[in-house]
C-alpha cells in the first residue's frame, strides 16, 4: 500500500471508530431498558467480585469506626472506674470523719459533765503492743502537753488506766486490765470495798478480790473507784459485776467484772491533768451512800 493510500484510509478509520464509540455509548446509557449480551455477561461475571469488594470496604470502614470507638470507650471506662474509686475513697473518709466526730462528741459530753471536778486533755492512742494488748498503750501526747506520771486516763465509758512513763511527745498507759494496775474499788450500791485488778483466768475481764464472803454482791451491780490509794479519784466507773466466785480459804470471795471500757477499740482518751474537787459534788447521782443504779456510762455485759 502506497503512502498516499494510507493517508486516505487513516482518517476514515478514525471516523468509523468515533462513530462506533458513539453507538456503544448510546447503547450503554442509563436510560436503556435492556443491556447487550456482552454487558450482561460482564456484569454477571463481575457481580461477585463487586459484592466482595463492597463487603470488604463496608467491613473495613466499620472496623475502623469500631477501633476508634473502642479507644474512646476504653478511655471513658477508665475515667468512670477512677470516679468510682474516688467516690469509694471519699465515702470511707466521710465514714471515718463521722465516727471520729461521734467519739469526740462523747468525750466532750463527758468533759462537760465532769468539768467542775477535773481538767482534761484529749489524747490520741497511737500504738499498742500486739503481744501485750491488755497491758499498755501509747498516747500521742507527752510532757510538753502537760502529761505526767500517775495521771488517770479515762474515756466517756469509764476508767482506762494510769500513766506510768512519759517522754516529751508520748505517754505510756498501764491499763486496769493488767494485774500490776490494781486499784481500789467498791460496789456502788452497798459500798462494799475491794481491790480491782485484771482477771488471770477471764481474759479481758476484771476481778474484785479480798471481798468478805458474806458481802452482798450480785450480778449487774456497778463497780466504781473507791478513791483509796491516792491515784484514782473516787466515783469513776470501772464496770459491772458478772458473777461471784468463792475463794479457797472459805473466808472471802471474788467478783468477776465486765469492764465499762471497750479496750479493743480505744482511739482517743481523756487524761485527767488536774483534780479540782470532789466528784460527788460535781456529778449528780454519785453520792457517798449510793443506792444502786447504773452509774455514768455503765454497760452491763454478758458474763464470760
Amino acid at each position: 500500500m502506497s503512502r498516499r493510500w494510507r493517508k486516505l484510509v487513516a482518517p476514515l478509520i478514525l471516523v468509523l471508530a468515533a462513530a462506533g464509540l458513539v453507538v456503544v455509548m448510546r447503547w450503554s446509557a442509563p436510560e436503556r431498558s435492556h443491556l447487550t449480551i456482552l454487558e450482561g455477561s460482564l456484569r454477571d461475571v463481575l457481580a461477585p467480585a463487586e459484592r466482595g469488594i463492597t463487603l470488604v470496604v463496608s467491613k473495613g470502614t466499620g472496623l475502623l469506626a469500631a477501633i476508634k470507638d473502642y479507644g474512646r470507650l476504653q478511655a471513658e471506662n477508665q475515667a468512670l472506674k477512677q470516679q468510682v474509686a474516688d467516690l469509694k475513697a471519699a465515702t470511707v473518709q466521710m465514714e471515718e470523719y463521722r465516727q471520729e466526730n461521734n467519739r469526740l462528741r462523747a468525750l466532750l459530753n463527758y468533759k462537760t459533765t465532769y468539768q467542775q471536778a477535773f481538767d482534761f486533755v484529749v489524747a490520741p492512742v497511737i500504738a499498742r503492743n500486739p503481744n501485750n494488748w491488755y497491758h499498755t498503750l501509747i498516747l500521742g501526747l507527752g510532757s510538753r502537753d502537760g502529761l505526767q506520771k500517775d495521771q488517770v486516763v479515762v474515756t466517756s465509758q469509764g476508767v482506762v488506766g494510769r500513766i506510768i512513763a512519759v517522754t516529751p511527745r508520748t505517754a505510756e498507759v498501764l491499763l486496769i486490765l493488767d494485774r500490776e494496775g490494781a486499784i481500789g474499788g467498791m460496789i456502788q450500791a452497798n459500798r462494799t470495798p475491794g481491790i480491782v485488778e485484771g482477771s488471770p483466768d477471764y481474759r479481758g475481764y476484771l476481778q474484785m478480790v479480798h471481798v468478805p464472803r458474806d458481802a452482798q454482791i450480785m450480778p449487774n451491780q456497778v463497780v466504781i473507784t473507791s478513791g483509796l490509794g491516792g491515784v484514782f479519784p473516787r466515783g469513776l466507773l470501772l464496770g459491772t459485776v458478772i458473777k461471784t466466785l468463792p475463794e479457797p480459804d472459805g473466808l472471802t470471795q471474788r467478783a468477776i467484772i465486765a469492764p465499762a471500757v471497750d479496750f479493743d477499740r480505744l482511739e482517743e482518751v481523756l487524761v485527767i491533768t488536774r483534780i479540782k474537787g470532789g466528784i460527788n459534788d460535781a456529778v449528780p447521782g454519785v453520792t457517798g451512800a449510793g443506792t444502786g443504779g447504773t452509774g455514768p456510762g455503765s454497760n452491763p455485759a454478758t458474763g464470760p
